[in-house]
């Protein structure tokens, strides 16, 4: 079970431990991911980019909250959510603090969001 952020969100916001690594070099960030399963594609933060050398590989068009659509830089990474791996997704990078799990790998796993007793529940389907 896996406590909810009580502390960097308001209101309290479910978390998930990742690990994002470069497929090549195997350089890796461990760091907190908001689960969001309104956003379509998973985010890393922009400071992570130069630490883990990546190179954009193609392009993403992703739309904001507010509707407009911009095209963004996509990089492959590899993640591991919690001792589950995906290799070689493809995601953007923002200036965020933190990581953000989109429904691009939460549409491969269980997740229950139990808001009660603000825990979460990550396993193989």
């Amino acid at each position: 079970m896996i406590r909810y952020d009580l502390t960097e969100f308001e209101p309290p916001a479910p978390v998930a431990d990742v690990e994002v690594s470069n497929p090549i070099t195997h350089a890796a960030e461990k760091g907190k991911a908001k689960i969001d399963t309104g956003a379509d594609v998973s985010v890393i933060p922009e400071a992570w980019l130069a630490r883990l050398r990546l190179l954009p590989a193609g392009v993403l068009e992703v739309s904001s909250f507010d509707g407009r659509v911009v095209e963004t830089p996509a990089y492959y990474v590899n993640v591991s959510v919690n001792s589950f791996r995906f290799e070689l997704v493809k995601m953007i990078s923002s200036q965020r603090t933190n990581a953000l799990l989109g429904r691009d790998l939460l549409n491969s796993l269980n997740v229950t969001l139990d808001g009660k007793t603000l825990t979460i529940r990550v396993s193989d389907p």
